[in-house]
């Protein structure tokens, strides 16, 4: 029975790219690579969701800084992260990790429950992502150690959100006792 439990989650990677990994962002790459590293250990599956953006693309019209473009070094996870051959990359072109991909159809066929959300930032891409994921229906858990926004204060106010959504919000350690 834990084997199934086991195989019934899986880790998403949100935007830890390159272009999108800053200072604010070291403390956890530790964390996230101790988490991949026991997940895949165990055969649970690991997905990147990746800023892949077109130049044109709405939010830069915004004034939101060009970067993560499609076909660019600034795409790829950071080397700290490397995706091994048996885990997949959800490239978006939106904050959440489910609007436009086929990442649902591709957890559903897996059989998957229960997501495992980390990376950045906390208050934009990890919370709609976590949004999403919960309401079509999966059991979210988002490692507080292993995601991070440039201002602790939206990292903050987005846990606290994800606290009134009932995410469970555990430290790295407590999740891979689970896995």
């Amino acid at each position: 029975m834990e084997e199934r439990a086991a195989s019934q989650k899986a880790i998403i990677v949100v935007d830890l790219q390159r272009e999108n990994v800053g200072r604010f962002c070291q403390p956890i790459i530790p964390n996230v690579k101790l988490l991949l590293r026991e997940a895949r250990g165990k055969g649970i599956p690991i997905i990147f969701a990746c800023d892949s953006r077109y130049p044109d693309d709405f939010i830069f019209k915004s004034g939101h800084p060009l970067r993560t473009i499609r076909g660019t070094e600034g795409v790829k996870v950071i080397d700290d992260l490397e995706p091994a051959t048996s885990d997949f990359i959800v490239e978006k072109r939106m904050l959440s990790a489910f609007f436009g991909t086929d990442l649902d159809f591709t957890l559903r066929q897996k059989g998957i429950k229960t997501l495992i959300v980390t990376g950045v930032a906390t208050w934009a891409c990890v919370l709609k992502t976590v949004f999403d994921a919960a309401e079509i229906g999966y059991e979210v858990i988002v490692p507080a150690d292993c995601c991070a926004s440039p201002v602790p204060e939206g990292h903050e106010s987005a846990l606290r959100v994800m606290g009134l959504l009932r995410v469970v919000k555990p430290s790295v350690k407590e999740v891979i006792e689970t896995l």
